[in-house]
């Protein structure tokens, strides 16, 4: 199968190596336009997950300065990469290739997606490809969702109901990638609700008996910085460097919560879950950690 589709047409085909390949030759190519200016480039989208059919279109995800990606627009351009200035907010750079860009013809073959590098939109990107990867069962749902989706709207001029179609589904699973990617990572939280803090609620008042923070910059379901609660050290804290060790995730809610420890500090499930049943008794919710990653998207949904 030729890579490229007719602008506003949906058409799904099983995966072929020669997406792989065409993925690494065109990083190569950018790579060597872009040079230090790229901090990243990775192969990402539906043709980067083998166990699914994709519509025969590259999506490579870029992790560059936002200005110093633009200052290269006509070198890109020059090697068949053109800007799309309309495309997206100024989260992120649209680069197209294929002969509707260079008007030879009407296929589209790539899409460059250039963001700023730890941002969301890449965390995002790869978050997504990781997760799909490692659980067939989520893949498989996703494909399903798309060929549901093709069959109902072969012909989509922008592809705008496929688009929008899929993003429940993407929204949902990135809940899920976001949470799962943390597991065993060190990170730093800053504590807004720091060990002895008295949340004043309707009705009640709840008094942290443990540290309880964020981490910067990190979005969680709800749109708002990803909580962490924070077990072992026995005082106040303003921030802590330390290390993921489980999930505590939350059947009706919007947003699931990290649990963290000083790195080396264990607990087993139990000891976590009694730990934060204070806030967690208001929720249906249960733990997850580094134990359940083999059937993390079956236990997840549980």
């Amino acid at each position: 199968m030729p890579i490229g589709l007719k602008r506003g047409t949906v058409a799904l085909f099983q995966h072929e190596a020669a997406w792989e390949r065409e993925a690494a030759r065109t990083i190569d190519t950018l790579r060597g336009i872009l040079g230090n200016a790229a901090e990243d480039l990775q192969h990402v989208g539906s043709t980067s997950v083998p166990a699914i059919k994709a519509k025969p279109i590259i999506d490579i995800a870029v992790a560059a300065d936002l200005s110093a990606a633009l200052a290269e627009k006509d070198a890109l351009q020059a090697a068949g990469f053109y800007y799309r200035p309309d495309a997206f907010d100024d989260s992120q750079l649209l680069f197209a290739c294929g002969s509707l860009y260079s008007g030879e013809g009407e296929l589209q073959t790539h899409f460059i997606h250039v963001v700023r590098p730890g941002s969301t939109e890449w965390r995002n990107y790869l978050n997504f490809r990781d997760y799909l990867n490692t659980y067939p069962a989520a893949a498989k749902a996703y494909e399903a969702v798309k060929q549901r989706l093709a069959a109902a709207c072969p012909v989509d001029a922008g592809r705008q109901q496929y688009l929008a179609g899929k993003q429940p589904f993407i929204t949902r699973t990135l809940r899920k990638a976001t949470v799962w990617s943390y597991l065993g990572k060190r990170v730093r939280i800053e504590m807004d609700r720091p060990m002895g803090y008295v949340h004043q609620k309707e009705g009640y008042a709840l008094t942290y008996p443990i540290n309880y923070g964020y981490i910067p910059g990190v979005p969680g379901g709800d749109g708002e910085a990803l909580d962490v609660y924070l077990l072992g050290p026995n005082r106040p804290l303003a921030e802590a460097e330390c290390t993921v060790v489980g999930i505590v995730r939350r059947r009706n809610d919007v947003e699931d919560k990290l649990i963290a420890a000083p790195t080396g500090m264990a607990f087993t499930k139990e000891e976590m879950a009694q730990a934060v049943r204070f806030q967690e008794q208001y929720y249906d919710s249960f733990v997850l950690t580094a134990a359940d990653l083999p059937d993390f998207e079956e236990k997840y949904e549980n």
